[in-house]
């Protein structure tokens, strides 16, 4: 292999703009250099904490459009109807729920679920939804 290969799966270390402990599932977007939970459903994220730390340490984030595998993304306490090959946008809390026409898409359900839950995803480059 190439040494110019870095890392098989792309999850990356990034200090977290809040506490972000008990967070995983939640879409972050760059701001100041630093992993920040999305706060806008229009908000373009870089990926999905898999493991939340706080302030003074490393959150793991999945990247949007670059993570081998799945992950688990949290559905937002209005979801909408989420079933297997669901779309999904983020909510202003940084959650997930059934893609809404002109919000950001990242991720795809793999399963399905309801409010509140963590369910398996596949995550993509973030698009605005059609």
């Amino acid at each position: 292999m190439s040494a110019l290969f870095k890392r098989e799966a792309a999850i990356i270390a990034m200090t977290p703009n809040e506490d972000q402990t008990g967070k995983e599932g939640y879409a972050v977007k760059v701001s100041s250099g630093k992993g920040a939970l999305c706060t806008a459903d229009t908000d373009a994220p870089i990926g999905v904490i898999v493991d939340g730390e706080g302030t003074s340490g490393k959150s793991a984030v999945a990247v949007c459009d670059a993570c081998a595998g799945t992950v688990r993304v949290k559905l937002n306490s209005s979801p909408g109807t989420v079933g297997l090959g669901t779309y999904l946008t983020v909510a202003s809390d940084g959650t997930f729920k059934a893609a809404v026409s002109t919000k950001t898409q990242c991720a795809r359900a793999l399963e399905s679920g309801s409010a509140g839950e963590l369910i398996e995803a596949v995550l993509h480059r973030p698009v605005a939804a059609a």
